[in-house]
């Protein structure tokens, strides 16, 4: 699976956990949408949208955390 459609996957959630605070859900949305689908590369958002950085960061550890306890 590719990692873009993990984080996507991944930021969809932590929007519904509310651990996006200060990001607009059509954003996220568009945002994941674009990752999922392989418009939008990993680097290219962060260079581009450099607030969410911590988020895809966040994003990844919680993925590796899932893979540790069998859920991936």
């Amino acid at each position: 699976m590719k990692v873009e459609k993990l984080i996507a996957d991944e930021l969809q959630c932590m929007f519904l956990d509310g651990k996006l605070e200060g990001f607009k859900e059509e954003y996220i949305n568009l945002v994941t949408r674009k990752l999922r689908i392989g418009e939008l590369a990993l680097s290219d958002l962060i260079q581009n949208d450099p607030t969410l950085k911590d988020k895809i960061i966040e994003a990844e550890v919680r993925i590796v955390s899932y893979n540790i306890e069998g859920f991936v």
